[in-house]
């Protein structure tokens, strides 16, 4: 962004904003969006948009960062929800279950991020801040209950949802709801790999 907004009335201005523009990735398709059309939809004049964005793909990066953040809640609300006593299977199916409520309920984010129209870079950026995150946090939550090393459960996780996101970013190409049978796979998979750090072989 050209500048952060920051009064109450600029940070409403560029939310309308960035709402128009996911309404417009939905109705035509992210390669119809044009600055014009966004103010337009936002009822804000072509003026104030470019006083924080300098150009369409601007307005998309903003958006992206912003699902990221919105699903980083979505995520913490699902830990602090399920309680530091919840059987580890359990809060791994509600994790997956709420990534894919959030797929379901963003269609724009659908069409751009599991549509592979955002830029790359963007994409790897925000794996490695957001995941490691949520991976160092899960891995704290669940330490005092597994038979690995705390930093070893942080790696452990953080590779298990890499590859969970990736199955589950699949699944919503294949269908807009998410083709469940790869839905479920990606449980099975998760819990199978996560299954020695809280019940080693002997």
């Amino acid at each position: 962004m050209r500048r952060s907004p920051s009064q109450r009335r600029s940070r409403e201005r560029v939310e309308r904003i960035l709402d128009a523009a996911a309404a417009i990735v939905v109705e035509r398709g992210p390669e119809s969006l044009r600055v014009g059309d966004i103010a337009e939809r936002a009822g804000v004049p072509l003026g104030t948009l470019y006083q924080f964005f300098a150009r369409k793909d601007d307005v998309v990066y903003a958006l992206a960062q912003r699902f990221a953040e919105r699903f980083g809640h979505v995520l913490e609300a699902t830990m602090a929800d399920a309680g530091a006593d919840t059987e580890w299977r359990v809060l791994l199916d509600r994790l997956l279950e709420a990534y894919a409520f959030f797929y379901r309920s963003e269609p724009a984010l659908r069409e751009l991020w599991v549509g592979a129209r955002l830029d790359p870079d963007f994409i790897r950026a925000d794996h490695e801040h957001d995941n490691t995150r949520f991976a160092a946090a899960l891995a704290d939550m669940l330490a005092p209950r597994a038979a690995v090393p705390r930093d070893e459960l942080a790696l452990m996780i953080h590779v298990c949802w890499e590859a969970s996101q990736a199955l589950l970013e699949t699944a919503f190409r294949m269908d807009p709801a998410g083709a469940p049978e790869i839905l479920e796979q990606t449980k099975v998979l998760a819990a199978r790999y996560l299954s020695p750090a809280f019940e080693p072989t002997p």
